[in-house]
């Protein structure tokens, strides 16, 4: 084996690693430095071989590393030892990579981390798909720009456009929103502002409060909208938990932030505190971190527990509104076609009958979450129902529509998250 020193430039045509293949004549590969140029023959063919402080470049792509092979038969360039590659603002660093030339990728099987701009990606492995300005990683992916970190085992990366997709489960935090999700799959736009979970989506968020909790979201399908006006939609089997004082079934969610308000559609059911309600539409208007308003419409039906089992205060009309205040119930309205039954009890709690009315408007009136006043307005009627003739007929004098049954939404475990953090 036969050792030069390197002192003038070694032309090499082919395009050098993590660049896209040039229009033209090929660039050849400038050696600025190496301690020692190494040419011997192998069963492969010629082998010609660069060591220690190794510093190539090609085009506007500077390479260093501590040794670089270069298989002339196959075109193969293998990068060892500390190999750290720049490209404006593109910097990619691994223990070792291999460029094949024919293929038009860069390889790095022992661990990859790359950096443009405020985004870095580390993994155990990824490839540079060259013509295609494409990257992607497999096993132990963390991603991270200003705005967003997660954690995957498969992740594409578009050089060109900033977006990432990941599958095969996900886990992301943004401290900024203050929120953490995981899904399936995450499709990442951030020049667009969207970020799309799909598949088993589960999504917290936290009050800058801390005392006040958090918000559990769960769907099969969560968009946010990041830029000027954000928002949030999610739809198929959604579920909505906060805390212990309410929670929500419907089909589809859509979440504003400014004011902060949910509308609930597709046979959305909700439980707040005893109450249970439901309609075609429900709309819910938070403030300060609380429940200020739910305004129920189409065939709005609610119920509230009594207290006796399988009997419930009922209120039904074409729109029903709750009112809270100061983490209190203050106030009922039931607007066009208002019908209600209210079960009666004894001192000692003994059911002791129903009385039911109906009108164009009820309004009730609460202090402590306690009944202090009831107005019927307009066609009014009433009529009282005695126990002896409710007995174990309750569902019978029960009004239309009001019998369903429902679970509560319990709060989800994390599936993904253990994957990657503890």
């Amino acid at each position: 084996m036969r050792r030069w020193t390197v002192a003038l430039c070694l032309v090499v045509l082919v395009p050098a690693p993590a660049q896209e293949r040039p229009v033209g004549p090929p660039l050849p590969i400038i050696v600025h430095h190496a301690d020692a140029f190494l040419g011997r023959h192998s069963d492969s063919g010629e082998v010609q071989e660069l060591v220690g402080n190794v510093w190539l470049q090609h085009g506007n792509a500077i390479v260093h590393c501590g040794a670089a092979v270069h298989y002339l038969a196959s075109g193969l360039v293998l990068l060892r030892q500390n190999v750290r590659i720049e490209q404006g603002d593109l910097q990619i660093s691994a223990p070792s990579i291999v460029y094949d030339p024919a293929a038009g990728t860069a390889l790095a099987e022992h661990g990859v981390d790359i950096r443009q701009g405020q985004r870095r990606i580390t993994a155990r492995w990824g490839i540079y798909e060259i013509l295609q300005r494409r990257l992607l990683f497999r096993t132990a992916v963390r991603y991270q720009d200003d705005t967003l970190a997660l954690w995957t085992d498969t992740l594409r990366y578009e050089r060109s456009t900033g977006a990432a997709y990941a599958w095969g489960g996900v886990y992301a935090e943004s401290p900024s929103e203050r929120l953490a999700a995981e899904a399936d799959t995450l499709d990442y736009q951030p020049s667009n502002g969207l970020l799309l979970l799909s598949g088993s989506v589960l999504l917290q968020q936290w009050d800058p409060d801390s005392t006040r909790g958090s918000l559990w979201l769960s769907a099969r399908r969560v968009l946010l909208r990041r830029r000027e006006e954000p928002s949030l939609q999610a739809s198929d089997s959604v579920e909505l938990l906060r805390d212990t004082l309410w929670a929500a079934r419907a089909e589809s969610l859509q979440r504003y932030t400014s004011p902060e308000r949910f509308f609930l559609y597709g046979s959305p059911l909700v439980w707040y505190t005893t109450a249970e309600l439901t309609a075609e539409t429900v709309e819910a208007r938070r403030a300060a971190g609380q429940l200020q308003q739910l305004v129920c419409t189409g065939q709005a039906r609610l119920r509230l527990a009594t207290g006796i089992p399988e009997r419930f205060h009922q209120l039904r009309a074409d729109t029903i509104t709750v009112v809270r205040q100061e983490d209190s119930l203050t106030e009922l309205i039931a607007s066009g076609n208002a019908r209600s039954l209210y079960c009666h009890r004894a001192a000692d709690g003994a059911p002791e009958g129903l009385f039911r009315h109906g009108a164009d408007r009820i309004e009730l009136s609460f202090s402590g979450d306690s009944l202090q006043s009831a107005r019927w307005l307009g066609a009014v009627y009433g009529e009282f129902i005695p126990e002896p003739l409710v007995a174990d007929r309750f569902r019978e004098w029960s009004l239309p529509g009001m019998l369903w049954r429902a679970e509560r939404p319990q709060l989800r475990s994390w599936r993904h998250r253990p994957r990657w953090l503890p």
